[in-house]
């Protein structure tokens, strides 16, 4: 008994440091877990601390960005009220050349001078003035020569003309043309709308010769100035090496090239709605050549009714002069290329004070705007006046004056297409299907039978069918070596009896008696599909022979109203709706 004691006496240290351990871990979990939910208040303060950072930040970019943007627009302000002070101090003189001239060119003044209402002297004063001022301005000597024919100086007059062709040739035999025109001068006017269709640059059209042409169409110049206009621009397109040819040449030519092109977006297109699918499947590789030639076809039959659409009368309301007072007063107007860089350096900066600063914005409104001065070679003028008025907002006039210049070349090009459709054009069609074949003749006075071409075919698939499904017979090499092996595996079952083997020769047996079975059994299972398959391949091959020959012949009916159209298209002309006088 006295050994109980002791032993709780060695274990009462024990049951003490237990005691101890657990209040100290209890303690311990306490402080982990104030520590945990100390740190969760921190992640928390992090978190908001970061995000307060991040809204900061994204203030502060969004300052940047306003403070920069606001930096270019007072920059450009600046930037454009010096330019302002320059371009008044530089040119603001010629606006008053520009207003002289306006006033001067107009019809009531030469009335007013000859009347006695407007004093001589007077406009002497005034143009000399303006020409010692703007003794570079083209213009100045220009209202110069004008003012000296309304006072009968017809020395003064040649000399100051002279000086104006020496400052700027075009502009001024222009300026010439268009005053002598509005004047009623137009003998006159013709001979110096010839000096200046020769001294423009085909390559480099500005704007102002639009209107130009519209006024020369419209025999607002007189018809002699229409006819030196229809000579310059015909010499203009038989130099262009870059233009179309008048000559006739193979299909192949790369002078031909663009107005194939363009003549090419009057034909149809198989692609959409799949139109010509059968027809397709049937002639397999033969198609590509039958559909670029049926395309070529379809478009000289676009062609020819684009051309017969070709408008005749001109809607818009008619004024006498209209056009070549627009052409002179665009020509007084014109800045010079020393004006017009600034006046386009000042355009860009007001459109970025207009955007707030938005670089991007502003050159975008910049640029759109420069679109209306595009200046064009004469190829492409004529290309857009003929097929892209809308581009170049011309009349009917201008439109038929360009479509003149352009027939001779228009009209080669589609007798080239037309020889290439006809090459294309095979005298008979070969459609397949397999192995089977038959030929479809294109002779417009051949016949084809559709239903017994297709019931021909249907024939065919059918004996196809039957001799696939007789040609499946038992596989007998398989059936029997499976049996062999099923006995085989029975026998070893037998003669070696084993727990360990048994087993395995039951499976062995029994899969190969299955795989003899099969030999035998699929038979009636592949003969039914094949049947199946065999009838809906038949009435498929039926159907689609069928379809194929009705395409066929819709397209060979557009292929020889196509060409019908290019003996249509070399009678062609076009016809002018009313005389131009003189």
């Amino acid at each position: 008994m006295s050994e109980q004691p002791d032993l709780d006496e060695l274990l009462e240290p024990l049951r003490t440091d237990m005691t101890t351990l657990h209040v100290e871990l209890q303690v311990l979990r306490q402080m982990h877990d104030h520590m945990a939910a100390t740190l969760a208040q921190v992640g928390s303060a992090v978190q908001a601390v970061k995000d307060t950072v991040t809204a900061s930040h994204e203030v502060l970019d969004d300052f940047v960005e306003r403070y920069g943007r606001d930096q270019l627009v007072v920059n450009a302000q600046a930037e454009l009220t010096q330019l302002t002070v320059e371009w008044k101090a530089d040119f603001a003189q010629r606006e008053r050349v520009r207003s002289l001239a306006r006033g001067l060119t107009h019809t009531l003044t030469a009335q007013a001078v000859t009347s006695g209402l407007i004093d001589r002297d007077t406009i002497e004063a005034c143009v000399r003035e303006q020409f010692l001022l703007e003794t570079a301005y083209w213009l100045a000597p220009a209202i110069m020569s004008v003012a000296a024919r309304h006072n009968g100086e017809s020395t003064q007059a040649s000399r100051a003309t002279a000086h104006a062709v020496w400052l700027d040739s075009a502009k001024a035999k222009l300026f010439f043309a268009l005053t002598c025109s509005r004047l009623g001068e137009l003998s006159e006017a013709a001979g110096w709308m010839d000096r200046y269709l020769n001294s423009l640059n085909r390559d480099d059209l500005g704007p102002e010769f639009t209107v130009v042409l519209e006024a020369i169409a419209n025999a607002e110049l007189g018809y002699d100035a229409y006819t030196y206009a229809r000579e310059a621009m015909a010499r203009w397109f038989r130099e262009d090496g870059t233009a179309f040819q008048t000559v006739p040449a193979p299909a192949p030519s790369p002078h031909l090239a663009p107005w194939a092109a363009r003549l090419m977006e009057f034909g149809r297109d198989s692609s959409g709605g799949r139109r010509f699918a059968a027809l397709q499947e049937l002639t397999g590789m033969e198609w590509p050549a039958l559909e670029t030639g049926w395309r070529t076809a379809t478009a000289l039959k676009g062609t020819l009714n684009f051309l017969e659409s070709f408008p005749t009368v001109d809607d818009t309301p008619a004024r006498q002069g209209r056009y070549a007072d627009s052409a002179l007063d665009h020509l007084i107007d014109q800045l010079e290329p020393d004006e017009a860089e600034l006046q386009e350096r000042m355009a860009r900066l007001r459109a970025l004070i207009k955007h707030g600063g938005d670089v991007e914005a502003a050159a975008a409104a910049a640029d759109e705007s420069q679109q209306d001065i595009e200046r064009l070679d004469f190829a492409t003028l004529l290309e857009r006046a003929v097929f892209q008025p809308e581009l170049l907002q011309l009349g009917v006039p201008a439109r038929r004056l360009a479509l003149d210049c352009v027939w001779e070349s228009v009209r080669a090009t589609a007798a080239s297409m037309a020889q290439t459709s006809r090459s294309l054009l095979p005298a008979v069609v070969t459609l397949s299907y397999g192995d089977w074949t038959c030929e479809y003749s294109t002779a417009s006075a051949a016949t084809f039978d559709a239903a017994g071409a297709a019931d021909e075919l249907a024939r065919h698939v059918e004996q196809q069918t039957r001799e696939q499904i007789e040609s499946i017979v038992p596989s007998w090499t398989l059936t029997m070596a499976s049996a062999a092996l099923a006995l085989g595996c029975m026998a070893a079952n037998v003669w070696y009896p084993s727990d360990s083997t048994s087993v395995l020769f039951l499976v062995l047996a029994v899969l190969f008696t299955t795989m003899a079975l099969g030999g035998v059994a699929h038979v009636p299972l592949r003969k039914h599909n094949r049947r199946t398959a065999g009838d809906k391949q038949q009435a498929h091959a039926w159907y689609v022979l069928q379809q194929a020959a009705h395409e066929l012949e819709d397209l060979l009916a557009d292929w020889r109203h196509g060409l019908a159209s290019a003996q249509t298209l070399t009678e062609w002309r076009p016809n002018r709706d009313r005389e131009v006088e003189s």
